[in-house]
């Protein structure tokens, strides 16, 4: 008896149990409305981030579940569209969204896992802007005027008008130039969101190793980088591979030789990337004993350039802004020619060089100069006729 009422007293004194909250179908949508929603799909392999907002129009989609108590409601079901901060991008997502103010059973789009095959059709891409707008006292460091104005890459919208202007121009990839881990321009801060706008399309993109062609990294280095690359961005959907194997292409010096491919090929022992080295000397590179998978030029001076058996590129001009002549005078005519001889010579990677290196001039990225009604320019127009 004792005991029991001790239990009977101490349950009277307990504070009473708050009820869980409860909102009205007005008022859910209008949490739905007045916020943004940070969330990762954990239904996914590959766990993408979105940072979510919704239109009054897209509410509407919001709606109860289970029963209500005096017209409230604990729990709200969305199926429907929301926009992307990440990506800029409108996209279908499915979720729960509870009284607390919590998204539960969260789903966004899968992601496109596929990935080209031979030829592969890319382009080097720079995300150096703001940076390399100015140069010494000089702004901006272009000679021409994108039609996306003087851009920065860390813009969700402007990268995914670039990925939509370059699957535009029948290209699959684009060959991200990357400065390293804490490297100057920050490209390595900037290249997931690149990942993240091309997740759910077939475009891919792949880095392009800049250390190279400004040093002599040691194996050691060059290996780090690899792992870095390997367990950080190559897992994501939109990287390029070739045969499962993740894709590295690599700038290179004036001065290299053989020395460099061996560096690479020890480096790369028991990781596996598919390295695509930059050749040189006449055709001392062939004679190498350690080859990687493939090799290329840069050569953006040359409007064509065939390097047998890898590749084949082709460049709009070369217009360095403190050049007193271009190194390559643009001609649209020539470049529809350039396209139908690199399609011709069917080298499986064939390359175009650049999408936006605007400082020297190279860019077939649009531009006031040669805008056209497709709103993607005449070079690119060019390569949307001219590649199957």
């Amino acid at each position: 008896m004792t005991s029991a009422f001790v239990l009977t007293v101490a349950s009277l004194l307990a504070p009473p149990t708050t009820a869980p909250p409860a909102w009205t179908l007005v008022h859910a949508r209008t949490v739905l409305v007045t916020n943004d929603f940070g969330v990762t799909d954990a239904s996914q392999p590959d766990n993408p981030d979105y940072d979510l907002v919704f239109t009054r129009g897209q509410a509407v989609a919001l709606h109860p579940v289970g029963s209500a108590r005096k017209g409230r409601w604990r729990q709200f079901a969305y199926d429907g569209i929301a926009h992307d901060e990440v990506t800029d991008t409108d996209v279908n997502v499915r979720f729960v969204l509870t009284a607390l103010g919590r998204l539960l059973r969260f789903r966004g789009p899968p992601p496109d896992t596929t990935q080209p095959s031979f030829p592969i059709r890319a382009t080097f891409y720079y995300a150096w802007y703001p940076e390399a707008w100015t140069r010494g006292s000089i702004y901006p460091y272009t000679l021409f005027h994108p039609s996306l104005d003087f851009y920065s890459a860390d813009d969700a919208a402007v990268i995914r008008e670039q990925v939509d202007a370059m699957r535009y121009a029948h290209l699959n990839a684009a060959i991200y130039s990357w400065w390293g881990v804490n490297g100057y321009p920050p490209t390595d801060e900037r290249f997931w969101r690149y990942l993240a706008v091309s997740r759910a399309t077939p475009f891919r993109w792949a880095i392009y190793y800049e250390p190279e062609g400004y040093g002599n990294p040691d194996p050691k280095q060059i290996r780090s980088d690899l792992e870095y690359i390997r367990d950080v961005y190559a897992s994501q959907p939109a990287y390029l591979k070739v045969d499962g194997r993740f894709m590295v292409y690599v700038y290179g010096g004036a001065g290299d030789s053989c020395a460099m491919a061996d560096r690479w090929r020890e480096a790369n022992l028991g990781i596996g990337a598919y390295i695509v080295l930059k050749a040189f000397g006449f055709d001392a590179y062939l004679h190498c004993a350690a080859q990687p998978d493939a090799w290329h030029l840069y050569s953006p001076t040359l409007p064509e350039f065939a390097l047998p058996p890898s590749a084949f590129m082709i460049s709009p001009g070369f217009d360095e802004t403190r050049a007193a002549t271009p190194a390559l005078s643009r001609d649209l005519g020539r470049w529809k020619q350039d396209i139908a001889d690199m399609v011709g010579y069917a080298a499986p990677w064939q390359l175009v060089l650049t999408f936006n290196e605007w400082p020297e001039g190279s860019s077939v990225e649009s531009a006031s100069e040669w805008q056209t009604p497709s709103g993607y320019g005449a070079y690119l127009d060019a390569l949307h006729d001219g590649i199957p």
